[in-house]
């Protein structure tokens, strides 16, 4: 019994190793077919967040000493941007396979649709990384006042792997529910925009047992922006923070989110399956 069920572990670890490989792959001859479209969508980014600053800065008054804090403004954002690309892998391909009938061929094909959603989302972070660490470096050299610490890369990294998970189980839900209304418009992409909020957040003005003291704490992109936080800021540069719970903390949550993400995922697929909708396009 337990020599099968090796077996069996075994097989479904290889399976997934050739589905990450396969989709690896397929991003880089995306990259390489369409290389403007990634870096057209850094370059928009990266100029939406400029003329935020810009303007702020225009606006406020610096004399009464109300000077934006540049870089947890500029962490977040490259942030949300990490969390906005790897989302659109899920929900956004699976609009346009519903519209080109692969999403179909792939619903009947051998492999998991979740496991296959989940390789894709592994296969793309070596390009997330490298858009969020390029769209960082672009900031920092746009504004010579910022003082972002890049002495902590391979740190930084496994610290957004780890929020990678818990961003797999927000978009494992996103991507249910295309499966079932197929075109969703923007509304994801609004709700990306809306985390961007939680980044920007001050943890030590919040009453410990309120919601939102509840919600930074338990969150894995708030606690992956606290990691960020304290890995490439300094600390005169770096206030609000709480109590930092370390990557153990970030782990937990983040697999915690990673599993309700998939379990909400298989139920909507199922409904999806039930009501026909694999096969419209």
């Amino acid at each position: 019994m337990d020599g099968s069920m090796g077996m069996r572990i075994g097989e479904k670890l290889h399976d997934m190793a050739l589905l990450i490989k396969a989709e690896f792959k397929r991003d880089l001859l995306f990259m390489k077919r369409y290389p403007l479209e990634p870096l057209s969508f850094l370059f928009f980014m990266y100029v939406i967040l400029m003329a935020i600053i810009f303007g702020f800065d225009e606006l406020l008054n610096v004399t009464d000493k109300k000077v934006l804090n540049h870089e947890i403004m500029i962490l977040g954002y490259c942030l949300m941007q990490y969390t906005l690309a790897a989302q659109m892998g899920w929900s956004g391909q699976i609009q346009n396979e519903s519209q080109t009938g692969t999403l179909e061929q792939l619903s009947i094909s051998g492999h998991n649709l979740g496991d296959v959603l989940l390789s894709r989302g592994i296969a793309q972070f070596p390009r997330h990384v490298f858009s969020f660490f390029l769209l960082l470096f672009a900031y920092s050299l746009s504004l010579s006042e910022t003082r972002i610490i890049f002495a902590h890369i391979p740190e930084v990294i496994l610290t957004l792997f780890i929020t990678g998970l818990g961003i797999f189980g927000v978009a494992y839900v996103f991507a249910g529910v295309t499966l079932i209304f197929k075109r969703v418009g923007f509304f994801f992409q609004i709700a990306n925009f809306g985390f961007l909020g939680l980044f920007w957040l001050d943890r030590t003005g919040m009453e410990p047992s309120s919601w939102k003291a509840v919600l930074y704490d338990n969150f894995p992109l708030t606690q992956g922006m606290s990691n960020l936080r304290l890995l490439m800021l300094a600390p005169q540069r770096n206030p609000g923070l709480a109590e930092h719970a370390g990557l153990g903390h970030l782990l937990l949550i983040s697999l915690i989110s990673l599993c309700l993400g998939y379990l909400a995922f298989l139920a909507m697929e199922k409904r999806a399956r039930k009501l026909a909708l694999l096969s419209q396009y």
